[in-house]
């Protein structure tokens, strides 16, 4: 009876915490593995989904100002040749694009304002995408049609420079990617081929119907796992406001 008593009180052995401890050890491993998993995963979800905030931010704003692209001769009455001559894009071409926009301009009391989308490099191959909107020097057109100073200039004037409001529509946009950023359609819907330095002729500006906008972004967060790319086909809805009279039969 003594000995039985014994056997029962001797606690566990050496081998038995052993085990126990290997066992505890795995299962902490595993938990903590799993756990670092999903955090990893997260990380990655939610700077996915930044990204592509990122990109139909850009393009729903882009989208919306370009399809208000027009010829300054749609809202005013011009007296000139050289006026109604005046397309709606000022230049095209791979990585930018300027334009005349009836934007914020109800009856015209403003004029059309100018606008710019430019890729700015900041390495190679990435940079950020910007918007800048430019007012006419005056509401009243002159025998040319409307003129614009030059904001951007060193030795722009304060009352010229306030006349543009600029801001940054996609930081860490790519361009080292097969598709350019502005690719062009004609009313055919072919699409262009630029020429030097990746513009458009006058003559290709004059037969734009329609705009793919291919944003690639990749965002600074570590966690970021590749770019994410945004494709938008823009239509203008006023074939007019590109095509000059008899282009588009």
């Amino acid at each position: 009876m003594t000995n039985r008593l014994r056997r029962d009180d001797s606690g566990t052995t050496l081998a038995e915490l052993l085990i126990g401890m290997t066992i505890f050890t795995v299962l902490m491993a595993a938990v903590t593995t799993m756990a670092i998993g999903y955090h990893r995963v997260n990380a990655q979800s939610v700077a996915r989904q930044d990204q592509i905030d990122a990109t139909r931010t850009a393009s729903e704003r882009l989208t919306k100002v370009i399809r208000t692209a027009v010829k300054p001769s749609q809202l005013i009455s011009c007296a000139t040749s050289v006026c109604s001559d005046i397309d709606a894009f000022v230049s095209a071409s791979t990585t930018s694009m300027k334009f005349y926009a009836n934007l914020d301009n109800a009856g015209n009391t403003v004029g059309p304002r100018q606008v710019t989308y430019a890729f700015e490099a900041t390495g190679t191959g990435v940079g950020r995408l910007v918007e800048r909107v430019q007012r006419p020097d005056s509401s009243t057109p002159g025998s040319n049609g409307y003129s614009y100073c030059d904001a951007t200039s060193a030795g722009a004037s304060a009352a010229c420079r306030s006349r543009m409001t600029s801001k940054v529509l996609a930081e860490g946009v790519r361009t080292d990617g097969p598709v350019p950023l502005f690719t062009y359609f004609d009313n055919a819907g072919a699409a262009m081929t630029p020429g030097t330095g990746g513009a458009l002729t006058s003559a290709q500006i004059d037969q734009v119907l329609s705009i793919e906008f291919t944003l690639r972004v990749r965002s600074d967060d570590q966690n970021s796992t590749g770019p994410t790319t945004y494709i938008q086909r823009i239509l203008l809805p006023n074939s007019q406001a590109v095509l000059r009279p008899g282009e588009d039969e």
